[in-house]
């Protein structure tokens, strides 16, 4: 049959594709590229492009095993020095919340479209178990689109692990956070939210002097909004940095403490943002009715 001739190349390449289990189905380009129609086209570098497709899928096999590391957003290391940097421990909770909120949103994703592609595999192979009764081109096109979803399932595994590789560093960095901040409520977050924010413009700020030697306009607004005075934390920073400039430790726990130290002096003993609330006509405390009471990071306590 001349039709069978013209499409030689699907029956090669997925013959056996519905004997076959997902997780050790790959199509190698080659495979395709190989047979057909593009079988004795030239390519790059004076070879054919059959040639060039082995050289390709030889690479691929090479390389595999850098997907088993490098399958996920972040290493631990990155999780912890980089996106988990805030100098609270409460932001710190904050970022692993929308992290895992995140990834939890792609694995329900992952998961539902595991069951759906599941469904269409089984149903495509229980047509193909009557492929004697299908007309011949609706065959081929079934064939093609188990093979293609039996492929897609295997390297969908990959992206997968990588997810919940994050989800179980994260996991564990919040186990290890709950020493700084535990058994909290919405309340609890609410009353830290302007030291908070305080430290995060500290920080700010400092990068700003050691770079351009004073506070830049954009921070002195968001000190300003916390209810801080722009032009005495100028000060303030500027000797900060030059002490840091002749100090012999190359750790960054002088940062730590003296981020720490100002924001507690601030907030706690001088209750700026409270003054600037009177000053803008709001009620400084905290209405506990509009929240959530109920605690988590949860650890026991011991009498």
């Amino acid at each position: 049959m001349e039709n069978k001739k013209e499409v030689a190349i699907y029956e090669e390449v997925i013959k056996d594709i519905v004997k076959r289990e997902e997780g050790d189905y790959v199509l190698p380009i080659s495979s395709v590229l190989g047979r057909g129609s593009l079988v004795k086209q030239e390519s790059f570098g004076g070879k054919s492009l059959v040639e060039n497709a082995q050289k390709v899928d030889e690479a691929f096999n090479n390389t595999n095993g850098l997907q088993e590391i490098w399958n996920h957003s972040h290493s631990q290391f990155t999780w912890k020095h980089i996106n988990l940097s805030y100098h609270s421990p409460w932001k710190n909770m904050r970022q692993i919340s929308a992290e895992m909120a995140s990834k939890k949103r792609a694995l329900d994703d992952a998961k539902w479209n595991r069951v759906e592609n599941e469904v269409k595999l089984r149903r495509l192979e229980e047509q193909l178990e009557k492929e004697h009764e299908l007309e011949y081109w609706k065959a081929v096109k079934l064939k093609i689109k188990l093979a293609k979803l039996k492929e897609g399932l295997s390297q969908s595994n990959t992206i997968i692990e990588g997810a919940m590789k994050d989800v179980l560093a994260l996991n564990e960095i919040y186990d290890q956070l709950k020493d700084q901040v535990s058994n909290f409520s919405e309340e609890d977050v609410e009353n830290e939210e302007a030291k908070a924010h305080l430290k995060r413009s500290l920080v700010q700020c400092i990068r700003d002097v050691r770079q351009s030697g004073h506070i830049t306009k954009g921070e002195q607004e968001y000190l300003e909004q916390i209810g801080v005075n722009p032009g005495r934390m100028q000060m303030m920073m500027a000797k900060y940095v030059a002490e840091e400039r002749v100090s012999e430790d190359w750790s960054s726990k002088g940062l730590y403490s003296f981020v720490d130290h100002i924001a507690i002096e601030l907030i706690d003993n001088i209750g700026v943002d409270k003054i600037r609330m009177e000053i803008m006509g709001f009620d400084s405390e905290y209405n506990p009715e509009f929240s959530s009471k109920t605690k988590t990071a949860l650890v026991e306590i011991d009498d």
